[in-house]
Order: C-alpha cells, then sequence, then structure tokens
C-alpha cells in the first residue's frame, strides 16, 4: 500500500512538473528580456539598417559623443544642436528595451568607439511589465559588455523619467532608478544622472506642460530642461576623455 501511494505521489509530481516545463509561451529566460525576447528581438530591425545605410553615406568620426536608447532620445531631434559643438551622434530607435540595446550594440554602439555614451533605457522594460530588479540586471549586462568593448569611455546613465501617461509605474521608475544610482558609485566610467525632478510641477506630479500630447514624450520645453542639466556634464567628460 505505502509503495502504491508513494508511486501514486510521484507520477503527480512529475506530471506537474513536465506539464510547467512544457506550457507554450514559457522560457527560462522570458523574465529576464520581456518584450525583448528571441521572437521580438529584431522588431525594429529596419531602424537599425536606417542608421546603417547613413553611416555608409558617411561615418560618423570616432569619439564622439553616443546618444543611445529608446524613443526619449529618437524624438529628440535637436539633440545636435543643443549639444553643439559636441560632436553628437543620435542612435535611439524605436521603443527599445535594454536587451534590444544589447542586440545591436555591435551596430549602433561599439563600432563609433565614444568617448562618451549618454543613455536612456529602462523605462519601457518596466512599462512592459519587466520587475525594477529583472531591469537592473539588464542594465548591468549592458555595462558590462560596454565595459568590455569600450574601456575608455564613460557611460551617463540618465534616470527613468516620470510622465502623465506613466504615473501609475513611477514607484517602480524609482526603484530602478536608486538601484541604478547605487550602482553607478562604485563604477568610475558610469556616472548617474537623476532627471526626474526636471519634469515635475509644484504639485510633486509630472508637468503636463512639458509633454507632448501622448503625455509619454517630450515638447521642446522638456528637452531643454534635459539640456541645460545634462550639457555641461557630457562636456565636461568629453573634454576629460578626449586627448589633447
Amino acid at each position: 500500500m505505502k509503495n502504491f501511494l508513494f508511486s501514486a505521489v510521484l507520477a503527480l509530481v512529475l506530471l506537474i512538473f513536465f506539464s510547467c516545463k512544457n506550457e507554450p509561451g514559457k522560457s527560462s529566460h522570458a523574465g529576464l528580456i520581456t518584450r525583448g525576447d528571441t521572437m521580438q528581438i529584431d522588431r525594429f530591425e529596419d531602424e537599425i539598417k536606417k542608421f546603417e545605410a547613413a553611416d555608409q553615406a558617411q561615418m560618423p568620426a570616432k569619439g564622439g559623443v553616443l546618444f543611445v536608447g529608446s524613443s526619449s532620445f529618437r524624438m529628440w531631434n535637436t539633440v545636435a544642436e543643443d549639444f553643439a559643438p559636441l560632436p553628437v551622434i543620435n542612435r535611439g530607435f524605436g521603443g527599445s528595451t535594454t536587451p534590444e540595446v544589447i542586440h545591436y550594440a555591435q551596430r549602433i554602439v561599439y563600432k563609433y568607439e565614444p568617448n562618451v555614451i549618454v543613455y536612456y533605457c529602462g523605462e519601457n522594460d518596466i512599462a512592459g511589465d519587466t520587475p525594477p530588479q529583472v531591469a537592473f540586471q539588464n542594465f548591468k549586462k549592458f555595462i558590462g559588455e560596454t565595459e568590455k568593448n569600450l574601456p575608455n569611455a564613460t557611460v551617463v546613465a540618465l534616470s527613468a523619467k516620470p510622465s502623465p501617461s506613466r504615473w501609475a509605474l513611477w514607484k517602480n521608475f524609482q526603484q530602478f532608478n536608486s538601484m541604478v544610482e547605487q550602482f553607478a558609485q562604485n563604477r568610475p566610467n558610469l556616472r548617474y544622472v537623476d532627471i526626474s525632478g526636471l519634469l515635475l510641477g509644484a504639485n510633486g506630479e509630472p508637468d503636463p506642460a512639458l509633454f507632448v500630447e501622448d503625455k509619454l514624450h517630450m515638447n521642446a520645453d522638456g528637452y531643454a530642461k534635459w539640456t541645460a542639466v545634462l550639457k555641461p556634464i557630457v562636456t565636461e567628460i568629453y573634454n576629460s576623455n578626449t586627448p589633447k
């Protein structure tokens, strides 16, 4: 009788195990790369090819300032003008997540051999249901890969921004920002810049006057606030990293 019960329990455990293991849509790495899994990691391939076509027409000089990340950079159409005379390359694309930036890094980051990388990504990871802790692990992977491939470059990492459309996620963004800030304290080639407070109004909530109609992306006034804080920091780092 005991042997029969043991066998029955064992069979039930094995059935549950293999049923979960083979459940459609599940994978051992899905939680690490939400919205950037192997089925979707190349969803912005057309945008990357446009960057490569532009490089073929005129390759940017090495040693510049590379802006890379998600649509908050992609839509910053005046960034080169705002940061002049620094040599700026803007490679913000899609509504990208950190795993997607890592996936394309050989094609839109390393080959430029930038002195400074200004990085904005992670917001879409969290908005796509990736936990802040996992988004942070993805960020650490990007930094680790960058340090290996560009040991002399400095990464300026911007905090995830508050916005009216994603205000419900602000606590998750703050948790992510806190982990990035703490991590940066021990990395000489990583500078964390908190730009979140620049977009808050007197009531402590995102100022709608700084955003376009989608209430997610910034307008010219929002980017002007970023420029005022970032340009002196990026300029100082660029001058320090550029051989005299």
